[in-house]
């Protein structure tokens, strides 16, 4: 009975919490007026500045870079290696670990070129996550800064990270194909039986429990940060909007309160 709800319905209460606790917050986000000029110079001030100037912070970590160099290396570490583990996890199962066919190599290279990438990033990941946790611990600064969600943050993908290793380890025996005809399963809305491995399990629970508490969690800071960037880079809202202009974006949609028409006539002069 409990490897039935874990197997095939927790699973849909993860997703679904996910998702409409992801996509409820940055709604409200967007629905948020920017009141004042919050701009920084210099800004760009086309389409694609704009673009250009928030795909340098989400890829390089340009003003984290410019202030704390030590912080940068090991947090760009940990984004690029957990972004690589994600994209391995769903190109290398829907494969088989034999994408780089593709590209011309035998299956056998295929499947432990994809075997030693995901090592290298899984270990990269896990490692950058045992030094930001311990800088937390012992930088007197960062430590009084911290709260406990952002050490609950870290423990759940370090239990992620760790439990995704350890199935890399020689003597444990995961079965792929297994693996993958239960996701795809779930994601046909027809969940099959969950693969027979305690270790699988466990990764695939907490990750699982990971994506229940995203949603509430700092862990937003990624779509937060889009938001940010994008507040940033936008120009001021001109107040009281006159009535019938098109708005620039989201954040441009704020009109100046009136008291009455006789206060308009004199704000319009």
């Amino acid at each position: 009975m409990l490897l039935y709800f874990v197997g095939q319905v927790l699973p849909y209460i993860a997703g679904a919490i996910f998702l409409i606790g992801v996509i409820y917050r940055v709604a409200g986000w967007l629905k948020v007026p920017v009141p004042f000029q919050l701009t920084l110079f210099p800004a760009p001030t086309s389409g694609a500045g704009r673009i250009a100037a928030v795909g340098t912070e989400v890829l390089l970590f340009k003003s984290l870079y410019n202030n704390d160099k030590n912080l940068w290396l090991w947090a760009w570490l940990l984004h690029v290696s957990l972004a690589m583990v994600i994209l391995g996890h769903i190109v290398g199962i829907y494969f088989l670990m034999n994408q780089f066919t593709l590209i011309g190599l035998s299956a056998s290279a295929s499947q432990t070129v994809s075997a030693f990438l995901g090592t290298v990033f899984g270990l990269t990941l896990l490692i950058s996550l045992i030094v930001l946790f311990y800088r937390r611990l012992v930088n007197p600064e960062v430590k009084q800064l911290s709260d406990p969600a952002d050490y609950i943050d870290l423990l759940f993908i370090l239990v992620i990270a760790i439990t995704g290793n350890h199935m890399r380890l020689p003597g444990v025996e995961v079965d792929l194909p297994a693996v993958k005809a239960y996701l795809g399963s779930l994601l046909a809305f027809g969940p099959a039986p969950i693969p027979d491995s305690g270790v699988f399990i466990a990764h695939f629970v907490t990750v699982m429990l990971f994506m229940i508490y995203f949603p509430f969690s700092k862990m937003l800071h990624f779509a937060g940060f889009l938001v940010n960037r994008a507040m940033l880079v936008e120009a001021a809202p001109v107040y009281p909007t006159p009535a019938g202009t098109p708005l620039r974006s989201s954040f441009a949609g704020a009109r100046a309160p009136v008291a009455d028409s006789g206060q308009a006539k004199g704000v319009q002069a």
